[in-house]
């Protein structure tokens, strides 16, 4: 019994698995910072609800955190593991593997777009996650006699700095690019492979990528465009 246990432990069953765990971990994460975002379109009271919700559980939003932390570190590691045992099983290369395949654009840019992404949730979270929420950052030049608006206010004052939300639409395109490819690399690594639900697979993977990436990039396009926030 403790031999099987031990060679579950050691399998690629196992890392494959954890594999699929990890990235549904992270899909989750994305999926509902995301639901958490679109509040923004409630306006500065519903949006600062919001916020302050999860500041009132700051010890368990700090677990999340680093559970998420861990979640993609083991999802890298393991996938390239898995990735070395594929090649050394085959006897070749991996690039030599898939010379004769078409690879999507998302493969191609995975390496750039993984890089812009990293240094996005740096900034990302000296915005509005380190910023002060009560500073001057956070007042709306005409809005709420000149009190601050907390984090909509850090927010609205962020995107309208255009660059700062070019780098944001670019970011999250990565995303969605990411994402879409992530769903369909679970799938592969777990060994799944159906002449009939594979392809719908692939274009589930892509509407969903699409979908992030949009609901994402929607919020600076509507802090751009808008003169006066909804809600106010």
């Amino acid at each position: 019994m403790s031999a099987g246990i031990g060679r579950y432990l050691g399998s690629s069953v196992l890392r494959k698995q954890l594999v699929a765990i990890t990235g549904l971990v992270m899909v989750g994460f994305v999926v509902a910072h995301l639901s958490g975002n679109l509040l923004i379109y409630g306006g500065p009271d519903v949006f600062n609800a919001y916020a302050q919700k999860l500041q009132d559980i700051a010890p368990l939003l700090w677990v999340m955190r680093v559970g998420l932390i861990i979640s993609t570190a083991l999802h890298i590691v393991l996938t390239m593991t898995l990735v070395l045992e594929n090649n050394a099983a085959r006897g070749r290369s991996y690039q030599v593997g898939r010379s004769k395949e078409p690879r999507s654009f998302a493969t191609q840019t995975m390496r750039y777009s993984g890089i812009l992404i990293i240094l996005f949730v740096a900034l990302h979270l000296y915005d509005f996650t380190f910023a002060s929420k009560t500073g001057p950052g956070s007042v709306v030049a005409g809005l709420n006699d000149g009190k601050s608006l907390e984090l909509f206010g850090l927010v609205w004052n962020g995107f309208k700095q255009g660059w700062r939300s070019v780098i944001y639409v670019l970011a999250v395109s990565s995303v969605g690019l990411h994402l879409s490819h992530g769903i369909q690399s679970v799938f592969q690594t777990v060994g799944f492979n159906h002449e009939r639900y594979t392809p719908i697979i692939r274009k589930a993977s892509i509407a969903v990528g699409v979908l992030v990436a949009l609901g994402f990039a929607s919020l600076p396009i509507y802090v751009l465009l808008a003169k006066v926030p909804f809600g106010v």
